[in-house]
């Protein structure tokens, strides 16, 4: 059985190793009510800034958790090619998937696009969801053993997305399935540090020019057109490979 893992990033006092730590509210409830564990489990803690907390515990009440923490891990686990992952606005399920996805993918952060075929949301709306999304995020990495929480950012428009794209390393690349070469193709020279894909139907023709004239390469993933979720996961398993992540 694979021992649980539990973020508690942003909570004081964080733990330390020889000390008991209470477990905050929410992951007490998580600990002691749906995963129903019991004194001597083991759970690793972790912050979500690097390494974790090996622990075990040491009682648990109604509403309360106490931990012993035994260590803290230097390990990691971050793809050794580091992407950011800027999604057009999908449907509410698919975004979701996407971002627990490309978490778990290594992705190293994710924005969130507003682009001309995204679906019409008041910004409130949007905000709500970009929160939603980095629980999703937290969760992720609790499911994927990743020490490192990538962050999710508030969502911006797609003109103000390129208006950042030219930062001089030339490292962006926009999915576009009428590109004359494609990602895994350009990743043998030249794999990008920011990946855009685009929402239901894709970026259209004028948000790929802007693109493009700020320094972005066009690219494909194939012969098929892939729907906005599965063009995202595919994207960067391919970088992953090309970056040797499951080597």
């Amino acid at each position: 059985m694979l021992t649980p893992r539990i973020f508690v990033g942003g909570v004081a006092p964080s733990p330390a190793p020889g000390t008991d730590y209470a477990l905050p509210p929410a992951a007490a409830r998580h600990v002691a009510h749906a995963l129903r564990m019991r004194a001597g489990d083991a759970v690793a803690l972790f912050t979500g800034t690097g390494g974790e907390f090996t622990t075990t515990i040491r009682r648990i009440e109604r509403r309360d958790v106490i931990v012993r923490v035994e260590r803290h891990d230097a390990i990691e686990r971050e793809n050794p090619w580091p992407v950011m992952l800027a999604q057009g606005i999908i449907a509410a399920d698919m975004m979701d998937f996407v971002v627990r996805k490309a978490v778990e993918l290594g992705v190293a952060a994710i924005v969130p696009l507003v682009c001309e075929r995204s679906q019409a949301a008041p910004a409130e709306r949007i905000a709500r969801r970009a929160a939603h999304w980095r629980q999703i995020a937290v969760a992720a990495c609790e499911q994927c053993g990743r020490n490192r929480v990538p962050a999710v950012r508030p969502a911006v428009t797609f003109t103000d997305f390129v208006a950042t794209v030219d930062d001089g390393s030339g490292l962006a690349s926009i999915l576009d399935a009428g590109a004359n070469v494609s990602l895994a193709h350009a990743a043998t020279t030249r794999a990008p540090r920011t990946l855009a894909v685009g929402p239901e139907g894709g970026f259209t023709g004028a948000e790929l020019r802007e693109a493009e004239a700020r320094g972005a390469i066009r690219v494909h993933l194939g012969p098929r057109v892939l729907r906005a979720d599965t063009a995202a996961l595919a994207a960067l398993a391919t970088l992953n490979a090309a970056a040797g992540d499951a080597r």
